[in-house]
């Protein structure tokens, strides 16, 4: 029997796999990634996107943290926009059409590369342990590998199954292998799973789609990128688009009459499916007065004639997708490459997690991305590459990394999951952010990346860069507090030119911005700085001095909250002991068991006079020491 000693046992290829075992090699851990097959690291099965709102923020996120996710999307790019420019800073995002292949070859480049990683294409079946802690990982070869701690990043390959109308069979996305004896072991040590779905779309042969009958949509003619140290660049915009349509009245009617025939009416597939990317399916049982729904059609790559059809998921038998999909404007004759399928999994229910993800109860075992019930490629990443650096401190015995709900977009999405739980696949949403104005697509660098430096995954030229960056906006943002700006023919003229208002009376530069149709760039014109600044660095200074009283305002809001994060409840708190609570509360309390008094409050059925409970027996049971 083969055998061999790593200090981190990554489990997965997948996007949350990946940005964990360069995490951990990165912080000089000893690690191996164990893949199912390697040809499919960072698989993009369905929609081959990265970014949008929220989501393109945890790219970022994940960026200013030292991870990789921004650069694969920026080296496989095929076209970019930016969304929700119109409704503010706070949520305005980029979303960027992937070529899966470049994407995936971008970080199996990366892992073969990388220092103190070893990749090995193997199936884990079984979690060792020994006094309650992580003692390795047995394969399906009958290899045993020691280690300190595991990372699972199983995604949706867990006891998987694909569902095909009534046909129905064991495996993994896209016809992939699955892994089936690893849950049983997970299950065995106690840890509780559910199961879940997700669905995807027929892809469709491009070359068969009369595209006149739809609207072209082109990339962005400005340089853009994800990574905070990236290159922008303008994109290829006479050879990509993307194409968007409607489904038809016949497509309805198609619908009508074989709904009875989908899985999901007939309970063969019974679990939870996203909610916020529905399939057809579901649109048609949900919202029956909604005739017609749109479409995009989205090639795959420069190098294939593949097309995936947006918006369009489905695990409806072949014959129905075959003419619903005939039934679209310019679909005549497509010709589908790949059905559309259902897909159930097992996930791990995520309040067994601390906000490390770290199980509770099993010391040095990790959990990221869509085990933890969470969807999406960028979901994933973030939370791999989070696990990645906890379970590296985890094995050097460093304190953790624990992010808050004002640090970002990840510190929210992993309170959610560890306070809330999830039954449904869980998408992160601008919405679900209390602090989103502090938490914008221009400002992940100066939140994250003093902890990516912290735990040695910024480099010292990286560093030099960031610095000299905020450097140039805290000179300017106090040259334009200290300038005042006084009425004059030439600032009036200026203003006219900007259709900004006009300057009636003397103020300071940045009291100026805040006035209606004034921007940085005319700020520029009537005061130039010493030292010119970059696109990025011009935003972040005119939204942090237009939204001053905002952001002041949410800082407190954010520093309360952050107060009560800071009192910590032990882990042997006798919630029993405090007769005053209600059944549901203690119930709730009992089953997450939170990690302070800030979680205890954002736990649903936990009221503020609960928490001051708490607060009082913490008080005590600390003058009783």
């Amino acid at each position: 029997m083969f055998q061999d000693e790593y200090q981190v046992i990554v489990i997965g290829g997948g996007h949350a796999g990946c940005e964990a075992a360069l995490a951990c090699a990165g912080m000089g851990v000893k690690t191996l990634m164990l893949n199912l097959n390697i040809d499919n690291t960072a698989l993009m099965p369905c929609n081959p996107s990265i970014g949008g709102p929220a989501k393109g923020h945890l790219v970022r996120e994940v960026s200013a943290l030292g991870g990789e996710q921004a650069n694969a999307a920026d080296n496989s790019t095929l076209m970019i926009r930016w969304l929700n420019t119109s409704k503010g800073a706070a949520v305005r995002a980029l979303r960027a059409q992937c070529d899966p292949f470049l994407y995936g070859s971008y970080y199996r480049k990366l892992l073969t590369c990388k220092n103190n990683l070893d990749i090995h294409q193997d199936e884990a079946i079984e979690i060792l342990t020994h006094d309650n802690k992580i003692a390795g990982v047995k394969t399906r070869h009958g290899s045993i590998y020691k280690s300190e701690a595991v990372i699972l990043c199983g995604g949706v390959y867990l006891d998987s199954k694909i569902f095909v109308g009534g046909c129905e069979f064991s495996s993994g996305p896209m016809g992939q292998n699955n892994s089936i004896n690893l849950i049983r072991s997970i299950e065995n040590l106690g840890i509780k799973t559910g199961r879940m779905r997700t669905d995807t779309t027929p892809r469709l042969n491009i070359h068969t789609i009369d595209l006149s009958k739809t609207a072209p949509q082109l990339s962005e003619q400005e340089p853009l990128c994800f990574d905070i140290w990236g290159t922008k660049r303008i994109y290829n915009t006479e050879n990509y688009a993307c194409y968007f349509s409607r489904t038809t009245e016949k497509t309805y009617e198609i619908l009508s009459k074989n709904i009875q025939r989908s899985p999901l009416v007939t309970g063969e597939l019974g679990s939870r499916g996203p909610r916020y990317c529905p399939s057809i399916e579901d649109k048609f049982l949900r919202f029956p007065d909604h005739i017609t729904h749109p479409i995009v059609f989205e090639p795959v790559s420069f190098n294939t004639n593949e097309v995936y059809v947006q918006n369009f998921s489905t695990s409806l038998p072949y014959d129905v997708q075959y003419e619903m999909i005939h039934s679209l404007p310019g679909c005549e004759n497509a010709k589908i490459i790949k059905p559309g399928y259902g897909i159930e999994y097992n996930y791990l229910l995520p309040d067994q997690l601390k906000h490390t993800l770290e199980n509770k109860n099993l010391h040095g075992f990790f959990c990221a991305g869509q085990v933890n019930g969470t969807s999406g490629y960028e979901e994933a990443a973030a939370q791999g590459l989070l696990a990645g650096i906890n379970a590296g401190l985890f094995v050097k015995e460093q304190e953790p990394l624990i992010l808050s709900r004002s640090d970002g977009y990840l510190g929210v999405l992993i309170d959610d999951l560890t306070t809330k739980s999830t039954d449904e696949p869980y998408r992160m949403l601008t919405g679900r952010c209390e602090h989103r104005l502090l938490m914008r697509w221009d400002n992940p660098d100066h939140r994250l990346v003093n902890f990516g430096r912290r735990v040695g995954l910024i480099s010292d030229a990286k560093w030099e860069i960031i610095q000299e960056r905020f450097s140039n906006e805290r000179n300017e943002i106090e040259r334009l507090n200290s300038t005042r700006l006084t009425p004059s023919d030439q600032i009036s003229a200026l203003c006219n030119e900007y259709e900004a208002e006009i300057l009636s009376e003397s103020i300071s530069a940045s009291e100026f911005l805040k006035h209606r149709g004034v921007t940085y760039d005319l700020i520029e014109k009537i005061t130039p700085p010493d030292k010119k600044l970059n696109a990025d660095e011009k935003f972040y200074v005119e939204t942090e001095l237009r939204y001053a009283g905002y952001l002041e305002k949410e800082n407190r809001l954010a520093s309360r909250m952050q107060d009560l994060d800071n009192v910590k409840i032990p882990d042997d708190f006798d919630y029993d002991s405090v007769k005053s609570f209600r059944a549901e509360c203690r119930e709730k309390l009992k089953r997450f068991k939170p990690s302070s008094l800030g979680q205890a409050l954002r736990i649903s059925g936990v009221t503020p006079v609960d928490v001051q409970l708490i607060q009082v027996m913490l008080a005590r049971n600390a003058g009783r020491k």
